[in-house]
């Protein structure tokens, strides 16, 4: 064991652990540079969809999965009270075409009320002419329930809106009216319906909430707050409880009036008087081509009777579908997003893909669970389209960066570190290949050797700094000497072959044109252009050897030689001077 090492020892390790230190700094600090310029430009992202997430086309992608969980949770508990009386195309074929005569809707209140129905919803606009004895008939049959109910609807007609009134004449006989207009989405779909509706100093609730309150013994204010869920432009959502023919109980105006007519005559009816008792019978036109056929989230064709159904069925349930707010959206976003963005930036690309996917799923299921156990609809498209946002971002970004590596680590192992030039490893891998393709294409190809004169005395005069400086202004020379512009390929290559000795590769070139046009241009630039050195000039010349690849040969080694014997030649000449091959005089 050495007790004392040398001091030269313990310097090198000294040494060896600062450059360590300095490749470790190095690292992070270029590691945290780029992870800051990934997380900034993920950020910048994030605020972009913050920005766009409630456009139009936005909320209408988001709508796609709102419609996706309508169809496929299980349906929700329906109100038993609740059954719709069907005018569809039975009863018109045995009644008659429409509109009826108002006595059959008279009738049909009749055996309603004697049948004990809670309440009778009728969903039609009576606007047909009648006469007197129809209106008797039916004001006379509305008086007696005392349980009607009649719609009314805001219209524009040539500009202008008005209330339209069913049996205004008629209206005190009921117990309630409200409005039934409906105006879908912009894709035509129906998702939500307004509360009230108010114009012209008339408001009116809808007529679903009309008979909901009125069914639970509450008190329906128009100038009240709803304690039922409403989305942020204050229209309920519409709980969509199933199908049309799935949902609700169905009878057939047509069944009505013949099971009572049944009963009547001592025989067994298809409808039982037990079976309407108690239920708010909702009245409306079902026959195609005659009824408002809407497309909902769960068909393309249903009646729009069935809105009514639907909403009063949340009430009476407390089922109710309803969205969650902007600030609540969008800050879920911007968490998602974050999340998003540290996995993506310290992941590998698979294992980012994998996570990207499995956070969409995760995020999709989330949003499902709460649509299906809870009514709340939340953002699902926004945060999908973010994390693909971020994804592909995150992959260019670093196919990019591995690129920028790749080609900074190819520098490093290709290019001298002093002068930029391509080191001698290199320059022969290209050496080899342009010999192969002079010999196939049959095209001249030259080298220069050339060696800096005198450097040792620039050095002990000027120190190894200028040295240095010195060296690096040949190569800008040779650099800029050689380049062909507009060339796609290297066509010249520059070498340090080492120490102050440099080497050019000429394709296409004959060997005069080298020694002329390249080897003494370079050397005419250089004695004319000298070094200067921190205020201090340098005089600068060079010595070169040119050479060319001979017929026959298919190795480089040959033609090096003989520019390695031309630059001999020219120093021993008295440099500062060009030497070709095969001992031609010096130019």
């Amino acid at each position: 064991m050495l007790k004392n090492p040398p001091a030269g020892l313990i310097q090198g390790h000294e040494n060896f652990f600062r450059r360590q230190q300095r490749e470790i700094a190095f690292y992070f600090s270029t590691t945290f540079r780029l992870h800051f310029i990934h997380f900034s430009f993920c950020v910048l992202i994030i605020f972009l969809h913050v920005l766009l997430m409630t456009t139009p086309l936005m909320v209408r992608f988001e709508y796609v999965f709102l419609d996706l969980f309508f169809r496929q949770r299980m349906p929700i508990a329906t109100s038993p009270a609740i059954a719709y009386i069907d005018m569809a195309e039975d009863s018109l074929q045995a009644i008659g075409r429409w509109p009826w005569p108002r006595h059959n809707h008279a009738a049909l209140v009749h055996i309603l009320h004697e049948w004990g129905a809670q309440a009778i919803v009728f969903d039609v606009i009576f606007s047909e002419p009648s006469t007197a004895f129809d209106d008797e008939s039916l004001a006379e049959a509305f008086k007696e329930a005392k349980n009607v109910y009649l719609p009314v609807m805001l219209e524009a007609s040539q500009g202008k809106k008005m209330w339209i009134h069913s049996l205004p004449e008629m209206e005190e006989k009921v117990q309630g009216r409200g409005h039934v207009n409906i105006f879908p989405d912009r894709d035509g779909t129906i998702r939500r319906v307004t509360p009230f509706l108010e114009y012209g100093g008339e408001i009116y609730p809808s007529l679903a909430l009309r008979v909901a309150y009125d069914y639970l013994g509450e008190k329906l204010s128009t100038s009240g707050k709803l304690n039922i869920p409403l989305d942020p432009e204050g229209k309920i959502f519409i709980n969509w409880a199933g199908k049309w023919k799935e949902t609700f109980q169905h009878f057939s105006f047509l069944d009505v009036i013949r099971s009572y007519a049944d009963i009547r005559g001592g025989r067994k009816p298809t409808i039982q008087p037990a079976q309407i008792k108690g239920k708010i019978c909702i009245i409306g036109l079902t026959a195609v081509g005659l009824t408002d056929i809407k497309a909902n989230p769960l068909e393309e064709t249903y009646p729009a009777v069935g809105v009514q159904a639907n909403i009063l069925n949340s009430v009476l349930t407390n089922q109710f579908a309803r969205s969650m707010d902007v600030p609540w959206n969008r800050d879920m976003l911007v968490m998602i997003g974050i999340l998003a963005s540290f996995f993506f930036i310290f992941s590998r690309k698979v294992i980012s893909f994998v996570t990207g996917l499995g956070l969409g799923l995760v995020w999709v299921m989330v949003a499902f669970l709460m649509f299906t156990n809870q009514g709340v609809w939340i953002n699902v498209m926004n945060p999908l389209l973010l994390i693909f946002s971020l994804f592909v971002f995150s992959a260019v970004f670093s196919i990019t960066i591995g690129k920028k590596e790749q080609e900074r680590l190819f520098a490093l192992a290709t290019r001298d570190g002093l002068t930029g030039l391509y080191v001698i490893r290199h320059f022969r891998s290209l050496l080899n290949a342009a010999v192969i393709e002079a010999c196939k294409k049959k095209q001249p190809l030259s080298v220069i050797l050339l060696d800096l004169d005198f450097f040792k005395k620039i050095n002990d005069t000027y120190g190894h700094e200028a040295g240095d400086a010195a060296l690096k202004h040949v190569a800008a020379i040779l650099q800029n000497s050689t380049l062909i512009e507009g060339e796609i390929e290297e066509t010249n290559v520059t070498c340090r072959y080492g120490g102050e000795e440099f080497i050019i590769m000429l394709k296409k070139c004959h060997l005069i044109d080298a020694a002329f046009n390249y080897g003494e241009k370079i050397r005419r630039q250089l004695e004319q252009n000298p070094c200067y050195f921190h205020g201090t000039k340098i005089p600068l010349t060079i010595s070169l050897g040119v050479s060319v690849l001979k017929d026959g040969e298919t190795v480089p080694d040959l033609m090096v030689h003989r520019a390695d014997e031309a630059l001999y030649r020219a120093k021993s000449e008295g440099r500062n001077r060009t030497c070709i091959e095969k001992e031609v005089q010096a130019v």
